[in-house]
């Protein structure tokens, strides 16, 4: 069946009520709302596939297109499994701008299925087609038939490129190919009356196994899980079973359908959420294996099992009770939750004010009025400024949503609970709502509301309260037709985060909406913010017909909605691979639109096919420079003025500390872009569309009066070659500010452009590192540093290690786009991935990984410490506000890299004799 076919299947489910409330025309025109450019949220199809089959545990999962759907987006999400890590493995085609060209995206995709399966032995593989090689052409169904029949074991096409449609769409298209090529294809080597599968619970935070005791009990077995904790086999044998027991019906109701079309096999959709709905599933599934032949005593045993978990859960939650009792709760999310959670709450005496329906079938807002009465108090979305309000004026004790709005919450100082797929607590079945209520009364009563809400000091009522040569280190590129565990994350992000570092600016992704959401989730995972980005939202049309009307339409739809001074476009693979001449379509709009003179429009191009964030950050910030900054004589120079262009390595607290140093000085810093100034963790006073802080227009555009530019990283070069030759202002560049000497280099350049003497503050920095640097070196001198990320910081971290007499004994770099690789002392720099990082520090020897919070896995494996650095770091609290640059930064990394090997060493000895007692997959 041809993807258009499928789709037209797809949309014309009979099973969904939504559905089934249309005439054939509009059936036909599919699901969902159309996107909207410069307004659509949400991921793609890819997406929505990747949710439902990356759980099956034991499987590769090969992501064919460029860079960005796999590096941005793998690693996400909490599906834990109980066995095989595999599916934790990100493998990606990671196709380059010569395999688009040369049409090699085939032989590479087979190359890779063969390198995976040689090297991994995995049960199979699923092959997920992407934007940009569905539009070169690719096959790959031939492909994956050539490997099946090559190598012997299941290759799985899912076809499912991003610009199709939403991720709701995505996890039905992953239903059809279960359906097409799984399911039904194996037989279970045993089978029972009482055989069961769950299909759409995804062991999130490992809930199906606060369920699956409860079955086991009973003598029910599950048979499949579709698909978390899944095995393979078990998915191929899941004909066999006597019921279906459906948790999320907008996912995978046409797979339920179907297998009772098929093979006979009933469904009911259930919640496992709260005690009344946990029962009522449990007296469900055993009443249909009654009467499909199971014993009849499974009624009666089932009851016994209800009424002795009732009475445990209830006395557990009386203990927490007084704390949630009465306590008003916003409910944000959607689908089966929307519902199922409300009355798992009104269970616990809480009154909920209201709860979205998004993605709600019509059965699930008939539940809700069930539950909360006729006047219950529904929405569809909230916009983030009238949610900002709603909480702001405490129209709500706490919300429960997904973390793309929590910090919508956490900025209005309202108390936030994690409810859906990102969450790391489970929370189903009588466990889960002990869980729950002992997770609400403890942010309900954490003392850090009445902190962050007490009065400033200064309003009523607070009261009084107390150069060098070039290198020779050769650089390796990569040979491997695959990607394992990307290291670097896409160009576009990296010319967003740039985009954010000015003020009142909206960064705009020009290509599917996937790609967009990709780098928004990660975004928000590493600065625990809320990120305005936007999507052109190219769709199968426009990604054929061409993508200048969306581009115009997002443009007017983010100044009329969002109202910024500044709109940044980053292309991506899908536009470039396309070949549009988006600058000639940005000159157009132009003239038809005169009404957008008044704002400024920066375009750079940023194929996700070539180099990494860095390379991202430096294009969009020389884009900057020659939009902005203004051509020929700049007037009168400001003496005092230093420009200081940041990497993308630097982060908000780096940025603060080079701006007071220069301060420091009596001179004046201009910080382009800066989001020291908008990605730093502070609470705005109102609710902006765009970025709140970092560089304003007039910033940009004042560069042309500086006196000097200081270029942090080589990333930098080219943004201030540029400022150079447009406004005469020169620069010099600064490859690194970690480390004494580097920053010495600073302190130098500043002294002569201020003269007089150093500020007596930074004399004592430079004498506290000084300090730390012979305290740290005796735990840092001999040791085996392996280190992984961008260029500019593995420069400066591998520079600094080494000054402390440690041995970088694995370099790797996310791309070679750098010729400082050639200045780090190490053996060999590779240019490679987190799985090359792996491998060679298994040969090489480690002590310490340093890399970004991507490393942790390997970290775990080889049982060694990681010292987090770089994007993203989604695992800690505020990677933004580390400070490792200067006197003072450089004293807090030594201090970090010591007292992590310190831990290792006080470790290893508690544990020495008794082996390495690891952490097991399903206690993360």
């Amino acid at each position: 069946m041809s993807l258009a076919d499928k789709l037209a299947d797809v949309f014309n489910e009979p099973a969904c009520d939504r559905n089934r409330a249309k005439d054939a025309a509009v059936r036909r025109k599919g699901c969902g709302k159309p996107l909207t450019p410069g307004a659509a949220a949400g991921g793609c199809a890819f997406d929505g596939a990747k949710i439902v089959l990356q759980p099956i545990t034991d499987a590769a999962h090969l992501v064919h297109g460029p860079l960005a759907c796999e590096g941005n987006g793998w690693d996400n999400r909490g599906s834990l499994s109980s066995g095989p890590t595999l599916y934790r493995t990100g493998f990606t085609t990671d196709l380059s701008e010569l395999d688009i060209i040369m049409g090699s995206g085939e032989k590479r995709l087979f190359k890779a299925i063969r390198e995976i399966a040689e090297a991994h032995r995995p049960a199979a593989v699923f092959v997920y087609q992407t934007c940009v090689p569905a539009l070169t052409g690719d096959d790959v169904e031939a492909v994956c038939k050539a490997a099946a029949d090559r190598f012997g074991l299941p290759v799985i096409p899912v076809n499912v490129p991003g610009f199709v449609g939403s991720k709701n769409l995505g996890n039905k298209l992953a239903g059809e190919t279960l359906l097409d090529h799984v399911i039904g294809t194996m037989e279970p080597e045993v089978t029972t009356p009482t055989d069961i599968n769950i299909i759409g619970d995804f062991n999130l935070a490992g809930e199906l196994w606060q369920v699956e005791p409860l079955f086991r009990r009973l003598g029910i077995r599950i048979l499949a899980r579709m698909t978390g904790d899944a095995r393979y086999a078990e998915i191929a044998g899941a004909h066999r079973a006597r019921l279906n027991l459906m948790i999320c019906s907008m996912a995978l109701i046409n797979v339920a359908r179907k297998m009772e079309e098929r093979w006979g096999i009933p469904y009911a959709e259930v919640s496992f959420y709260g005690i009344e709905d946990t029962s009522a599933a449990l007296r469900t599934c055993a009443r249909l294996l009654v009467e499909r032949g199971a014993p009849p005593d499974l009624i009666g045993r089932t009851e016994a099992l209800i009424a002795e978990e009732e009475a445990k859960a209830r006395a557990a939650i009386a203990v927490f009770r007084p704390a949630v009792e009465g306590r008003r709760v916003l409910l944000y999310t959607g689908g089966v939750k929307s519902w199922s959670v409300v009355s798992a709450l009104q269970e616990l005496g809480m009154v909920v004010t209201g709860t979205s329906v998004r993605k709600s079938t019509e059965e699930d807002k008939a539940r809700i009025q069930e539950i909360m009465g006729e006047d219950a108090h529904t929405f569809e979305a909230i916009p983030p400024k009238e949610m900002y309000r709603m909480l702001r004026e405490s129209e709500a004790d706490i919300m429960l949503s997904g973390g793309r709005s929590q910090f919508v919450a956490l900025k209005s100082r309202t108390p936030w609970l994690d409810i859906n797929q990102e969450r790391h607590r489970p929370y189903a079945g009588y466990a889960g709502l002990v869980e729950l209520v002992r997770d609400l009364a403890t942010e309900l009563g954490n003392p850090v509301w009445a902190e962050v809400r007490a009065p400033a000091p200064w309003e009523p009522g607070s009261g009084a309260e107390p150069a060098e040569a070039p290198g020779t280190t050769p650089v390796r590129l990569p040979t491997a037709a695959h990607s394992r565990n990307p290291l670097k994350s896409s160009q576009p992000l990296g010319a967003a985060l740039a985009f954010m570092g000015l003020d009142r600016t909206m960064p705009l992704l020009h290509g599917s909406q996937g790609c967009t959401s990709f780098a928004l989730v990660l975004a928000v995972r590493h600065f625990r913010e809320n990120i305005p980005l936007q999507t052109t939202a190219m769709n199968e049309v426009t990604t054929i017909l061409g993508g200048a009307d969306n581009l115009e339409q997002a443009i007017h739809n983010l100044r009329d909605r969002a109202k910024p001074r500044v709109i940044g476009i980053a292309t991506t693979a899908l536009m470039e691979t396309r070949g549009e001449d988006i600058a000639g379509d940005l000159r157009l709009i132009r003239q038809r639109r005169p009404e957008f003179a008044d704002t400024r429009i920066c375009l750079v191009s940023t194929p996700d096919y070539d180099g990494a964030i860095e390379t991202g950050w430096g294009r969009a910030v020389h884009a900057m420079v020659e939009e902005m900054v203004p051509a020929g004589a700049p007037g009168a120079v400001n003496a005092r003025q230093v420009n200081i262009l940041p990497g993308s390595h630097l982060t908000a607290a780096d940025i603060d500390e080079l701006r007071d140093m220069v301060a420091a000085f009596g001179l004046v810093p201009v910080v382009v872009p800066d989001i020291g100034g908008s990605l730093d963790g502070h609470i705005p006073e109102s609710w902006s569309g765009s970025t709140n802080g970092g560089a304003t227009v007039e910033d940009v555009t004042g560069l042309a009066r500086g006196r000097l530019t200081l270029a942090v990283g080589e990333q930098m070069r080219a943004a201030a070659e540029a400022l150079e030759r447009r406004a005469g202002v020169p620069f010099r560049l600064l490859p690194s500010l970690t480390g004494l000497r580097a920053t010495d280099r600073l302190v130098r350049a500043l002294l002569e452009l201020a003269g007089g003497e150093v500020p007596p503050a930074l004399k004592r920095q430079r004498s506290q590192l000084q300090d730390a640097l012979l305290d740290g070196h005796f735990y840092l001198e001999g040791r085996r540093v392996a280190v992984a990320g961008d260029p500019d910081l593995l420069y400066a971290l591998s520079g600094l290690f080494r000054s402390l007499g440690a041995e970088i004994s694995v370099a790797v770099a996310s791309t070679d786009r750098s010729p400082l690789l050639a200045r780090i002392e190490a053996p060999t720099v590779h240019v490679g991935d987190l799985g090359l990082c792996e491998t060679l520090m298994r040969e090489a020897g480690a002590d310490l990984l340093v890399t970004t919070a991507h490393g942790r896995q390997a970290a775990e494996r080889l049982g060694i410490p990681l010292l987090r650095a770089g994007f993203p770091v989604f695992d800690r609290l505020g990677p933004a506000h580390l400070r490792r640059v200067g006197y003072r930064g450089t004293r807090d990394l030594v201090f970090e890299a010591a007292n992590l090997l310190l831990d290792a060493r006080s470790h290893h000895h508690d544990t020495k004799g008794g082996g390495h007692d690891g952490a097991s997959v399903g206690a993360h």
